[in-house]
């Protein structure tokens, strides 16, 4: 799986704080990606993290492009710590893999 991170308006510890948390998140996912699709070139992950210094928000986004699937399967969330939005979309994504990869078997 081929990972693009995108971030904005993160502080360097933040930013530290996101690429060492994120590695953790993206093993829960690669479980489900390897198991049916063992080549690392075929599925591609687009993430998204930003900072809305307004509101002390993070919005977090994961867009994962799967083959033989016309629409990205994406999942976003925001909350106010930087590890909230990350766990919550992880999970929803995790929900989204198992059903796709149901409906792929049933077929």
């Amino acid at each position: 799986m081929l990972v693009h991170t995108h971030v904005t308006n993160l502080t360097a510890p933040e930013k530290e704080q996101f690429e060492s948390y994120l590695e953790k998140k993206l093993d829960r996912i690669r479980v489900f990606i390897e198991a049916h699709y063992p080549d690392k070139d075929t599925v591609k992950m687009d993430v998204h993290i930003q900072k809305h210094n307004k509101h002390t928000a993070f919005e977090f986004e994961y867009v994962l492009h799967l083959p033989r699937v016309h629409q990205p399967l994406v999942t976003s969330e925001t909350k106010h710590t930087i590890t909230e939005p990350m766990d919550s979309a992880t999970e929803k994504m995790e929900g989204r893999l198992r059903r796709h990869f149901k409906k792929l078997t049933r077929e």
